[in-house]
């Protein structure tokens, strides 16, 4: 599928590349759908400590789109990203700029992350299903960095 889109087939043909990082982001229904039809443009994480992706992801990094407890199932490219140290200035920025990119229209969404203290948003582009692609994950982890990792396994794509 990858060799049939124009910018992924370039992406991963250039292989004197090495200015790019891959991400495994773990997402769970309905937020993994809404990414890979374009509703949801950006995504977010929110923590209470300063985890991945929080300066971890940058423009240009791929992340591959792991559905909860299943497979790897799409990849995208990072278009901006955005890292906060989060305020009641900064949640109402947020709020006000991102709610309909990040498809959080509800009051649910914002009171499940009231107790986090950082955030990090991510602007996705050049989002693209693939065939599923196992990938073993046992811990609770929500975003994993492979970038210059050589003890998780390598993605065939």
């Amino acid at each position: 599928m990858l060799r049939n889109d124009p910018f992924w087939s370039g992406f991963f043909r250039d292989q004197e590349r090495t200015d790019w990082g891959l991400h495994v982001a773990i997402f769970r229904e309905p937020f993994l759908t809404w990414v890979l039809d374009g509703r949801k443009r950006v995504e977010s994480r929110f923590s209470q400590n300063q985890v991945a992706p929080f300066g971890e992801v940058h423009i240009g990094d791929v992340i591959a789109l792991k559905r909860v407890a299943g497979p790897i199932v799409g990849l995208c490219l990072v278009n901006a990203t955005w890292s906060y140290r989060l305020d009641p200035k900064t949640w109402t920025y947020i709020r006000d700029h991102f709610s309909p990119l990040l498809c959080a229209d509800n009051e649910e969404f914002w009171s499940s992350r009231k107790d986090a203290r950082f955030a990090t948003l991510i602007s996705l582009d050049h989002v693209q299903s693939i065939p599923q692609i196992q990938y073993p994950k046992s811990d609770r982890r929500g975003w994993v960095v492979e970038r210059g990792r050589s003890s998780q396994q390598v993605l065939n794509l």
